[in-house]
């Protein structure tokens, strides 16, 4: 009898403190406008930031879906967003509507998923020069990712959008 319920209490400890779905709102309302998995959003957020709308990266990026100064600068140009300041990344809704947009305009780019993930995580030039080259690419795809901290990002992104969908499968 105790094994049920301690099998119960884990489930509970992962599914709401460890992978928890927080600001699903915004998530839905930006998924639907852009055309984004929302599962694709929750493990976005939930690797850069731990759902942390304070958090700042060693490279500056800032909010729960960690965008840089330029790459902020360029959404908020491109989103009609006046007087952007990267301090309003702190705000969640300000961060995933900008984040989703991103990813939406990245999936516009290379229509596969993990090609999005590389470029949201090295930059889309990056990742075109990639895609250009023999060692990493057929000149259309991304067939190998150089880098491994994008590749583990990928593969991190990955993991947690298949954990939010076996937790949540009723929900999401």
């Amino acid at each position: 009898m105790a094994f049920p319920l301690f099998a119960l209490g884990a489930a509970w400890y992962v599914g709401t403190v460890v992978f928890p779905l927080r600001y699903l709102d915004t998530v839905e309302k930006y998924s639907e406008e852009y055309g984004v998995d929302r599962v694709l959003i929750l493990a976005v957020i939930h690797a850069e930031s731990g759902f942390d709308p304070e958090a700042v990266s060693a490279a500056d990026a800032r909010g729960l879906m960690q965008i840089n100064e330029s790459t902020g600068i360029f959404i908020a140009d491109k989103l009609g967003i006046e007087d952007y300041t990267q301090d309003k990344l702190y705000d969640p809704e300000t961060s995933i509507r900008m984040g989703t947009w991103y990813l939406s305009y990245l999936g516009g780019l290379f229509g596969v998923e993990r090609t999005v993930l590389a470029a949201y995580n090295a930059g889309p030039g990056r990742v075109r020069e990639w895609i250009s080259s023999d060692d990493y690419g057929d000149g259309e795809n991304l067939l190998q990712i150089p880098y491994a901290e994008t590749k583990g990002y990928v593969e991190k992104i990955e993991l947690r959008k298949k954990i939010y969908r076996l937790l949540y499968f009723w929900k999401l």
